[in-house]
Order: structure tokens, then sequence, then C-alpha cells
């Protein structure tokens, strides 16, 4: 039975055809690591290409005192000829997926099917009769954020890489975070150790979702679930394995975190029923995209539209809010009207001032 390690072997080794036609053993353990392959010892790497040789899966050549290895050629021909057996279909889907998730996945998986996503552009250029309508479909699509675009911070691709690694193999971080309240300072953060759970862009930005190992929870207390945070990739000052592995927690599901918490909300409050009066057709993208799966639209006595729905207070909710300008009135909770009020009451003197 073929392990992971050994399909991983299989991929990095060389064949006849290639250039470099043969690797030594202490290569092949430096390719795995590069793509974030835990392989400890290099006599570990030695005993699976023994097994695989035995299995007739590789060759091995002895140059001097030194074993080099490298995979037979079936396996090279079938990349070698992927484009060929390669639908147009699927080149479009390898090829959409290298643009909008080749730089979100770890080196461990895009080193991998890389053959793939050059298989797909081989494919896509051929002039065929279905080649020209495929290849066409990349620029017909696009995606683009809903808010004003600003210039996004810049994450470090190594940064990017030590994480994305870790949580893909469930391996524990160090990790040095600076986050925004303590500003710019001098002073080199603490490290800590983090188990990285997950990996969110939001809004252009890159979030880990990680669990403090050192941090269970205290039934004494009420707590009764451990504690998962938000850290984001671009504040990281530093980052490195710690050597250990971790078990991922059975009970942590990345959609029902994002749905229940509502992190990426930023600061959410208990949910309350949320009132609003709307002017003119400020509301009407409600219609069609509900606040609430509750929610319920009435017309008022002067006309306005009237929206009613269970949200959950936020920086996000205060944002749209306050996008909308003067074409919506907040009826209820009454904290949140005197809370514009207060504020709107300010930005009148302000610009009444200048």
């Amino acid at each position: 039975m073929t392990s992971s390690l050994d399909e991983a072997i299989l991929r990095v080794l060389p064949t006849e055809r290639d250039a470099t036609a043969w690797l030594s053993t202490p290569e092949v353990r430096r390719r795995l690591e590069e793509r974030g392959h835990r392989v400890g010892y290099t006599k570990k790497v030695q005993r699976h290409l023994t097994a695989l040789e035995a299995d007739a899966r590789v060759v091995s050549m002895l140059n001097g005192r030194e074993l080099l290895w490298q995979r037979k050629p079936w396996l090279h021909g079938l990349q070698e000829g992927m484009s060929g057996l390669m639908s147009a279909s699927e080149a479009v889907a390898f090829h959409i997926l290298q643009r909008f998730a080749g730089n979100k996945l770890p080196n461990a998986v895009t080193r991998d099917i890389d053959p793939l996503f050059k298989a797909a552009e081989s494919r896509l250029s051929q002039e065929t009769a279905d080649s020209r309508i495929y290849r066409a479909w990349a620029d017909k699509i696009d995606s683009v954020d809903g808010a004003f675009t600003l210039i996004r911070p810049k994450l470090r691709p190594e940064i990017f890489q030590t994480v994305a690694t870790a949580t893909f193999f469930e391996r524990e971080l160090l990790v040095q975070y600076r986050a925004a309240y303590r500003g710019e300072r001098s002073d080199e953060p603490r490290t800590k150790k983090l188990w990285p759970l997950a990996l969110v862009e939001s809004a252009g930005v890159m979030y880990m979702v990680a669990q403090d190992p050192s941090r269970a929870p205290r039934p004494e207390k009420g707590e009764t679930e451990w504690t998962r945070a938000l850290y984001r990739l671009d504040r990281i000052r530093s980052v490195s394995e710690s050597g250990e592995s971790f078990t991922y927690p059975d009970d942590f599901k990345l959609r029902k975190y994002i749905e229940t918490q509502q992190v990426f909300d930023f600061l959410p409050e208990p949910p309350v029923l949320l009132e609003l009066a709307f002017e003119g057709n400020a509301g009407n993208q409600l219609r069609e995209s509900p606040m609430s799966k509750d929610q319920k639209i009435d017309t008022l006595p002067d006309g306005r539209m009237k929206v009613t729905g269970t949200v959950t207070p936020s920086l996000k909710l205060r944002w749209w809010l306050r996008a909308l300008g003067a074409g919506v009135e907040i009826l209820a909770p009454q904290a949140l009207r005197d809370e514009f009020a207060e504020d709107f009451a300010k930005l009148a003197k302000r610009y009444r001032t200048s």
C-alpha cells in the first residue's frame, strides 16, 4: 500500500527523460522538506525508497558510495501526455483554480499539482475547435470587493507558506504577533505557541484562526469550550514550526465558527431586533438580500419602507448603516439609535464649523 510519503517521493523523483535524471537520498529529502513534508531523517527516506524499489516503482544506481534514484518512466509519461488526456472543461477548471486560489495553497499541494496547471495551460493554448471559447472563459469572470477598495497590506510569502503548511499538516507554530492596539512599538512581541486551525480571507486580508494550547477551558469559571482567536497574517512578525504536531479538535468546524461566532463582523455584540426605515430606493437591496432570516418588510404611514430583523450588532453592521447615510433611519433598538444620533450630531457640528 502506497503511503502519502511514498506518493510525495514519487512526485519529486525524476525519470530518465528529465535533465537531472537521478537524485541522491539527501536531495530527495530536501525536496520533500521544501514541500512541507516533515521527513525527520534521511534514513527514513532511504527505507521508503528501498520499499518502492522492491515494488518496481523506482530504480537505483550506485555512484561511488552514493545511491541515486529515479522513478519508472510510466508515471512521467502520464504527466508528459497529460495535456492530451485533459478535456477542455478540466483545463478551464484547473486554470481558474490556479488563478483564484493558486496563491492560497501550501507548497505541499501546489508543487504536486503544478504539472496539472501546466497541462491546463498547454491544453487551452491548442488550436482546436473547442479551445477558443474555453480559453476565453477566464477573461469573462472576475471578483471585486463590495466596498471601497483600499491598498491591501503586504503579506510576506514566507509567512503565508509557513502558516499554510503548518495548517495543512496540523503542526504547532511559534508566533510573534503585533496586535493592532500595540502600534509600531520597538520592543519584540513575545513568542506564543498556537495551533493553526484554518485560514480565511476577508476583504483582501488573510487571517489565521488559531487555538492557544496553554489556555484550556476553565469549567469553574463557566468556560466549556476552547477559545479560538483571529490573527492577521500581515501582522505576524515571525513564525516557525515548533517541531510538534497537534490533534485537530473535533469540535471545530470552520463554517460553523464563521456563522455562529461572527468574528469577521468584528466586535460582535448580543443579537438585537433591528428596525430600520428607508427613504426612496435606499433599502431595495434587502428585498433580494435579506439582513436576517426572520426579516419582515412593511410600509410606514409616511410611505417609507420599514425593515425588521434579528441581527448581531458589530462594526460591519455600523459600517453598512453609515454607508447608507440619510437614506436610512434606525428606529430600534434605542441604544443604537442614540449612538448614531450622537455621531451624526458631532459630524454636523464639525462640518458647520469648517
